[in-house]
């Protein structure tokens, strides 16, 4: 695709909310979609007001919106008016994707669950993301990534450094955006079966069901009848797979399978200096370097703190030994990989950089994305476009339904 962009013939409406219902939106206008969202007149959509979460990292934009509602356009639609309603079904006739994540409650209210938007449009594909799925008595739970995603999936207690430590946090949107992708993948798969069949239909996915899909590892362990009362703590670790702290207090991950330990294990002992310890009979073999797990993982340590992360980066990767640095969101900004992998990409009016989705197709170029939109800001270009005149725009403003 290299004059038009892949979906540049795609109509989409995000009618959706925070982030991981929108999020499929953004890849979607990513490779070329028009995206229209839809946000109620006024404040909009709360997740504008996410950047003054207590604790979040502070700036002067709004650089959650800006991530997520990159080059799409603000439709301002007050939906609980019949008027506001019946100007989304006019859209919606002519809609090829319909996003939304609204509580399956406020569903029923505004008339915005499959068979409502399948009368009007039943080619339309119907995306619905939810916390907890759409049956079930969770079903009409409210959840975010935080609760549905991390919690609730068993990731958080997962990755605890032992049975003691408390639960961490998640950051914020860590869920949401992956689940995003897999709403995108259900569309994407949907929009080929419409084209075999001519026929919309509705796919969904939820956090839980990502979160799960993520802790896919232990989910399916118990579901085998594994022994759950074992902890990948972090003292009990191999030495091989473990984490270590340099002289600058940066932190790395060492990661040598139980296949390649042979092969590594003389690698590993040049590299940090101690040749010697491949004469040790306390790491003679597997089996011994198991048993002394303890005695090896402090001598690793030792060797480690005598030097800075740079050093150790540098000199693992000429031993051919994997390993990852523990790196901060600010480290990726001027990452020489993050860059040269072509990971973010520039606003259309030259504003900035942002983050690109994670799929790539070859020959379909992604667009420059343009600016996060204001509450309504395209509302009167999209209205007039529908055939709503001047004086019946200036009415639906002046009473709230349109902003």
């Amino acid at each position: 695709m290299t004059e038009q962009s892949l979906f540049s013939d795609l109509f989409v409406i995000d009618c959706a909310s925070f982030i991981a219902g929108p999020a499929a939106g953004t890849i979607l206008s990513d490779f070329g979609a028009q995206v229209i969202k839809i946000e109620p007149p006024g404040d909009g959509d709360g997740y504008r007001k996410l950047r003054y979460l207590p604790g979040v990292p502070t700036c002067d934009r709004n650089y959650p919106w800006r991530l997520t509602n990159r080059g799409k356009q603000s439709l301002a639609l007050d939906l609980k008016q019949p008027e506001g309603r019946e100007l989304l079904d006019r859209l919606i006739s002519r809609a090829d994707v319909f996003i939304t994540n609204f509580p399956l409650g406020v569903r029923d209210k505004l008339r915005l669950n499959y068979a409502d938007i399948g009368a009007v449009n039943p080619q339309t594909i119907y995306a619905s993301l939810t916390p907890y799925g759409e049956s079930g008595p969770e079903a009409a739970s409210t959840g975010y990534d935080a609760t549905a995603w991390w919690a609730r999936s068993g990731l958080m207690d997962s990755v605890r450094a032992s049975s003691d430590t408390p639960p961490g946090l998640s950051v914020p949107g860590m869920g949401d955006q992956m689940a995003a992708c897999s709403l995108y993948g259900a569309i994407v798969t949907a929009l080929y079966q419409r084209q075999r069949t001519g026929k919309g239909s509705m796919v969904g996915t939820s956090l839980l069901a990502n979160g799960l899909w993520s802790n896919g590892f232990m989910v399916q362990a118990a579901l085998d009848g594994a022994d759950m009362n074992m902890r990948m703590d972090t003292e009990k670790l191999s030495a091989f797979t473990q984490l270590y702290r340099c002289r600058d207090e940066r932190w790395f991950l060492l990661t040598i399978l139980p296949q390649v330990q042979e092969v590594a294990w003389p690698k590993l002992a040049r590299c940090l200096g101690h040749e010697e310890w491949l004469d040790d009979p306390r790491f003679a073999t597997v089996a011994t370097r198991h048993q002394h797990n303890r005695d090896l993982t402090a001598g690793i340590r030792q060797a480690i703190e005598q030097q800075d992360w740079s050093h150790w980066k540098a000199h693992l990767a000429e031993h051919g030994i994997t390993c990852g640095g523990v790196a901060k969101a600010a480290d990726q900004v001027n990452d020489a990989q993050v860059l040269a992998a072509g990971l973010f990409s520039e606003f259309a009016d030259n504003s900035g950089r942002t983050l690109d989705n994670p799929i790539s197709v070859s020959g379909a170029k992604k667009t420059k994305p343009a600016p996060a939109p204001e509450v309504g800001e395209h509302s009167n270009r999209i209205l007039s476009e529908m055939g709503v005149d001047a004086d019946t725009l200036e009415s639906l403003r002046s009473r709230g339904i349109v902003g």
